[in-house]
């Protein structure tokens, strides 16, 4: 990510973007198909409400970002909880292979991110994927590059719709 990419989301996050509280429904729906228990990583956390959701859950939680903004008040929610908060760029921040029962990626689209993504989860490790689609994000996945990315994977839950694309897929 270069520098300015950093600076905007800093700056996003600092007026006050993506500030939801509640998980994505998404999220919810597919972690009912999650293994109990465990670790779980949540790439791009923001303000930490899937890590949060995870944690709650009863997994220990990686969560990454880049604005230390968001990260503030992610510490702030998840007080109390198994939540550890890191501060990187998911460009060149290394995954920690094969480690993860959950992994949850929620409006952070990268194709090369998506084989580390993988790779990162645990036999048996569920990867939950959303995102706004192209037509409504310049930087979200074209139609059917999902299910491309992520083909490594048994895929459990995939949906495409003109406002949002969903998987939620299983590694043997």
């Amino acid at each position: 990510m270069s520098r300015r990419d950093r600076e905007r989301w800093e700056a996003r996050h600092a007026a006050g973007a993506h500030a939801e509280r509640e998980p994505d429904p998404f999220v919810l729906e597919a972690l009912a198909l999650a293994p109990p228990g465990g670790r779980a990583l949540d790439v791009a956390c923001g303000r930490g409400r899937h890590a949060v959701a995870l944690a709650r859950r009863g997994y220990s939680v990686d969560a990454v970002d880049v604005s230390p903004t968001a990260l503030a008040e992610a510490r702030a929610r998840a007080a109390g909880l198994p939540v550890e908060f890191r501060e990187a760029d998911l460009d060149g921040a290394p995954l920690e292979e094969g480690a993860y029962a959950v992994v949850v990626c929620v409006d952070y689209t990268d194709e090369r991110l998506a084989p580390r993504l993988v790779g990162a989860l645990a036999p048996g490790g569920l990867l939950v994927f959303c995102a706004r689609p192209r037509a409504h994000c310049r930087f979200g996945p074209p139609p059917g590059a999902v299910a491309r990315w992520f083909a490594p994977l048994a895929a459990l839950l995939h949906r495409e719709t003109e406002g949002r694309v969903v998987f939620a897929g299983r590694r043997a």
